[in-house]
């Protein structure tokens, strides 16, 4: 375990072997991120290498009363959830806990650590045939394990079933101290034990009745750490074409994803409007101008695949299923758009970058993101836009992205405020753009199921009854409160 020390270093050294610097400047990349201007400076960063040194750092908060803010990433953070929220925290540095422990190509799952990224994780993966669910571009620093936690949308919408996925069994350290498998791993013996005697960590749920998995997803650190889990992955297949179909309107466009969703068609299936696809094309901003013009009003990609057994077969009857459905619902399906062809795009998907691609066009970006369903992801465009022209920006870009979940019952429904960080104009524009738009979409049913910034007060606004709920889950999990405190209103 590494420690960064600011003050008082006695008082704040963890009991076990401890590496310490006194490094100011890595303490000080926690008290902001792109979207917190100031948060409170940390003491420590902690650099636990194993569960047993995570148990044991939480069990020092505990008997210290030192408040303790997990991260997971590295890289550029945003939204502010790893930022301390209050005076003496230290952080809990797990982006060192790097192993893949175990990996099934059999039942297409592996056991990774924390740290994992997804700059890393398909190479871990690959010499198992095996490669990473993912969300829309992440960044090679992100942490996979932590984007699951986050219930980030995974771009695999035909094997996204349940909010929990793609999770298996896991082990988490609650902020009492106490280490608890969930799932498939809460069966007797030490991991290694259970994977001696053949056993696989597939069940998210458990033990028994008990879904401690479910409650700490979104809760942004406040509640436990999960040092490893075992995840649902895919083989790697040998065909994998991909596709566009686009629309001047939206309806046609979602009415294809809804009938592809349902015959089980497109191993990556997401709708995006031009703005959204230009950022996802473009390399700056003279190049997003020119492809924004050149793009559909609303594009569907759809990413198709065939494995091992006949690939040139399956992939004729896929493409020939996809020909027949775009043309019934009057879209224009192609191989390429504006010289970008589906099949690279597909590639590019799997390609993390160390910028996210929302920020290379213009430098910076603002987002707001909810649930709702596919059908109704229309009807809060028109709100978005609104709110642009009232903060006086209505011919700024807005990007949308639409990315059907839980094999289409739901929807991610985001859009993405590009704007050049050296503009105060733009920064200003888009901050309150992206306010009213919240209230906007909030008051029109927009279901913030991860609330960060400007929309995390709407998100319990909309039901009072939910905070005694979580007061009494804080209660018991982490009676203390030294989890990321004062991160989520638990009172």
């Amino acid at each position: 375990m590494v420690i960064a020390l600011t003050e008082n270093a006695d008082r704040l050294r963890p009991p076990g072997r401890i590496d310490s610097t006194d490094d100011m400047t890595a303490c000080r990349s926690f008290a902001s991120d792109s979207d917190t201007a100031q948060g409170y400076m940390p003491r420590a960063v902690l650099k636990p290498r194993s569960t047993e040194e995570v148990i044991s750092l939480i069990r020092w908060a505990n008997d210290t009363g030192t408040g303790v803010v997990p991260v997971s990433s590295t890289g550029r953070r945003r939204r502010g959830d790893t930022v301390p929220a209050s005076s003496n925290t230290v952080i809990a540095d797990l982006s060192g806990m790097k192993q893949l422990l175990h990996a099934d190509a059999r039942d297409k799952i592996a056991i990774l650590e924390a740290g994992v990224d997804f700059g890393t994780v398909d190479d871990l993966l690959r010499p198992h045939g095996l490669r990473a669910l993912r969300p829309l571009v992440p960044r090679a620093g992100k942490s996979v394990i932590a984007s699951f936690l986050e219930r980030e949308p995974l771009i695999n919408a035909n094997e996204h079933w349940d909010v929990a996925d793609p999770f298996g069994g896991t082990l988490l350290v609650l902020g009492n101290g106490s280490s608890a498998p969930t799932g498939g791993a809460a069966i007797e013996g030490t991991l290694a034990e259970q994977l001696a005697r053949g056993h696989r960590q597939m069940m998210p749920i458990g033990p028994t009745n008990l879904d401690l998995l479910r409650v700490l997803q979104g809760a942004q650190g406040s509640l436990g750490v999960m040092t490893w889990a075992a995840l649902y992955c895919e083989r790697i297949p040998s065909l994998e074409p991909g596709w566009f179909a686009g629309a001047d309107t939206l309806e046609p466009v979602i009415d294809l994803a809804r009938d592809l969703l349902h015959r089980r068609l497109g191993n990556a299936l997401f709708i995006v409007d031009r703005v959204q696809l230009a950022l996802l094309l473009a390399q700056d901003r003279r190049g997003f101008a020119a492809l924004a013009d050149a793009l559909p009003a609303w594009t569907l990609f759809v990413g198709l695949s065939a494995g091992r057994q006949a690939p040139a077969e399956k992939m004729a009857w896929q493409q020939a299923d996809l020909e027949a459905c775009a043309a019934r619902h009057g879209t224009r399906l192609t191989a390429a758009l504006a010289d970008h062809t589906g099949t690279d795009l597909g590639h590019r998907l799997r390609k993390p970058d160390p910028v996210a691609f929302r920020d290379r066009a213009f430098g910076a970006h603002r987002e707001l993101f909810f649930l709702q369903q596919l059908d109704r992801a229309g009807s809060f465009v028109p709100l978005v836009q609104d709110a642009l022209v009232g903060a006086g920006a209505g011919l700024a870009p807005c990007g949308v992205y639409i990315q059907p979940m839980a094999q289409g019952v739901y929807a991610h429904i985001e859009f993405t405020f590009p704007y050049d960080p050296a503009s105060p104009e733009e920064t200003k524009r888009s901050a309150i753009a992206c306010r009213d738009a919240a209230k906007r979409c909030a008051a029109a049913g927009a279901f913030f199921s991860r609330p960060y910034g400007a929309w995390a007060d709407l998100a319990y606004r909309q039901d009072d009854s939910i905070r005694p709920l979580m007061a009494l889950t804080k209660s018991i999990l982490d009676p203390a409160g030294v989890m990321n405190p004062n991160r989520l209103p638990y009172v």
